[in-house]
């Protein structure tokens, strides 16, 4: 059985990152990424997304994020 990710943001002056909901993050995404879909295709490959506003990835339940370099 699948479920669903969730993701999380980081605002580039603050350290902790927060969860939010995928409305959430396309809502953030949209605005600067003409094609959303693919970018959380390479979200949950272990990429994130940087935004003038924040940074935004995949929540990994259990593991480390990877040291892939944000866009």
């Amino acid at each position: 059985m699948y479920t669903m990710p969730l993701y999380e943001v980081r605002c580039h002056e603050k350290r902790e990152w927060k969860e939010i909901s995928d409305v959430e993050l396309m809502d953030g995404l949209y605005k600067f990424y003409n094609r959303v879909t693919p970018a959380i295709k390479e979200m949950i490959e272990g990429k994130e997304f940087q935004t003038p506003e924040a940074v935004y990835r995949i929540k990994l339940k259990g593991g480390e994020h990877s040291k892939v370099s944000a866009v």
